[in-house]
């Protein structure tokens, strides 16, 4: 016996019911289900909540049933009507009115079957009154042994057929169109069936179908059963021909058009290209379709056929999408959805353009236009970030708070490498630039400071330290006193140098060493140049007037 498990455990929360303490325990569902032919037997456990319980079923298969006032463990079965997968859902109540739900597959194994014919496909011609074809049922799945029942002509299975053999051949004594099928039944008794059109011809007939009619039918037929749906007697296109497919006559060259056009259509059966004219549409249209079939990887012609025939998407929707795909590797149902919602195709074109040159999903991009950034203003984000070497999103969040595109780009080329845009922005970019000219003038000033110390130090004998003390300190940043400070003679002795040069002075101007001295140490703070402006004589020999 052909017997199949599934354990399936599902834990719910229940509904609190005021005064109940059983209702605070949620239930506890654990569903095993065994297969045996076409039997599923479900072995339901359930724990928490307050029993009894009340199970409702649905099987999957339009069956419902419910059990009331059930313990657990309980053990429910059904019987399916045919092989195939079915989803169920069972539904728990207990005695709190706390419920539980939860869903799983059983799979009916049944048999399959496939007819196939020698010839194939079952074209015969009529030989001295009689055509024969040998047919075999090729059956699988299910549980064997199968037993094979034969319907060949229309009148039953053929008398002594052998119910176990899954070959038969069989003889046709008239011209016409036949309909054979094979059901077959495994061991279970699940069956199942398939057909295969048999067109049988007289070559003697006198009454000889259209010529046109034969031909469009023996060309067809060749493309059967993989571009044609069905096998076609002469009579079968005269009709329609006549007006038996459409109400009216149907030219023989719109059928052998469609014909010749599944020659290089080759997704589409002949009916389907056939069917497409008869809606309205005309062959270019269906051609195109086919090109933008070509131009995607997962889009069939008969799905884009089958959107237009439904109106779901125009043409020139389909056109427009399937540009967006080849040209930005755009999403096809992504981009008809935006058609339909009212995107332009320019619209269309400039969404996913941006979309692949920031690199981002379109759900990405439709929260920056749902939030008020507009396409252009992507665009020159995505452009300054890479002058910049910057992250478009961090300038795109930049500008969204309130600063301009001209303050953005100015904190990125002053941003370094100890300070980055945002804190410029942040902090206001005229204010940063005028804090960093600020400390860039002061770190001049302090280099031309640190110079000039050791120039004098040089000059004076003592150490940079000494000179830059006495610059901050007493002399209170005037380079010219610390000269004044270093030049005084220490213990109130004069150097040789200026002993000569006081000497020359108080000579060439005639006055006395004293005079010369008080300007130097006075006046003129340790500057002979000053003394000698104070000593040069003016107006008619007149001494210069203190300065």
């Amino acid at each position: 016996m052909f017997l199949r498990k599934l354990a399936i455990v599902c834990v719910l929360g229940s509904l609190a019911v005021p005064g109940s303490v059983s209702a605070q325990d949620g239930l506890v569902i654990s569903v095993t289900s065994t297969v045996s032919c076409a039997e599923a037997s479900f072995e339901i456990g359930i724990t928490g909540g307050l029993p009894p319980y009340q199970l409702e079923w649905d099987f999957g298969d339009s069956e419902t049933l419910v059990e009331p006032d059930v313990a657990s463990p309980h053990i429910t079965s059904h019987t399916y009507p045919e092989g195939g997968e079915y989803v169920w859902s069972l539904n728990v109540a207990d005695g709190s009115e706390n419920t539980a739900t939860m869903e799983g597959t059983v799979e009916i194994a049944g048999p399959t079957v496939s007819l196939t014919s020698n010839p194939f496909p079952p074209l015969l011609t009529l030989g001295e009154g009689s055509a024969t074809a040998a047919f075999t049922a090729e059956a699988s799945g299910g549980v064997p042994p199968y037993a094979f029942e034969w319907d060949l002509d229309g009148d039953g299975n053929p008398e002594g057929a052998d119910p176990t053999a899954s070959s038969v051949d069989f003889t046709y004594t008239s011209a016409g169109k036949y309909i054979a099928s094979v059901t077959v039944e495994d061991g279970c008794g699940l069956t199942a069936t398939d057909t295969l059109p048999v067109i049988v011809d007289d070559p003697l007939d006198t009454e000889a179908c259209h010529p046109m009619a034969q031909r469009i039918a023996d060309a067809v037929n060749t493309l059967f059963p993989d571009q044609a749906q069905d096998l076609y007697t002469c009579e079968d296109i005269f009709a329609f021909f006549q007006g038996g497919l459409t109400g009216s006559q149907l030219g023989f060259g719109r059928m052998w058009h469609a014909y010749k056009l599944t020659q290089t259509i080759d997704d589409l059966t002949w009916e389907e290209v056939l069917n497409w004219h008869l809606d309205g549409f005309g062959w270019g249209l269906l051609v195109q379709l086919d090109k933008f079939a070509d131009a995607l990887d997962e889009v069939s012609v008969a799905d884009l056929m089958s959107r237009v025939l439904s109106g779901e998407n125009s043409i020139a929707d389909i056109r427009t999408a399937v540009r967006a795909v080849t040209r930005y590797d755009a999403d096809m149902d992504d981009a008809l959805a935006r058609l339909a919602s009212g995107a332009s195709p320019g619209e269309l074109g400039q969404f996913y353009k941006t979309v692949s040159e920031l690199g981002v999903d379109p759900s990405a991009l439709d929260g920056y236009l749902d939030a008020g950034v507009s396409l252009p203003e992507l665009h020159h984000a995505a452009s300054l970030a890479e002058r910049a070497g910057a992250d478009w999103a961090d300038i795109v969040g930049a500008h969204a708070i309130g600063h301009s595109w001209g303050e953005i780009s100015q904190a990125y080329r002053l941003a370094d490498g100890e300070t980055d845009a945002a804190t410029i922005l942040e902090e206001g970019v005229q204010g940063y630039r005028q804090q960093s000219h600020q400390e860039a003038q002061s770190t001049r000033q302090s280099e031309q400071d640190q110079r000039t110390a050791a120039n004098l130090a040089e000059q004076f004998g003592v150490s940079q330290d000494d000179v830059l003390e006495v610059f901050s300190g007493e002399c209170d940043d005037d380079w010219g006193c610390v000269r004044a400070h270093f030049k005084q003679p220490s213990g109130g002795s004069h150097t040789e140098s200026d002993e000569r040069t006081a000497e020359q002075i108080a000579q060439k101007y005639g006055v006395g060493p004293d005079q010369v001295w008080a300007l130097f140490t006075g006046t003129c703070q340790q500057d002979w140049g000053c003394v000698r402006e104070q000593l040069r004589p003016q107006d008619h020999g007149k001494p210069a007037k203190d300065k």
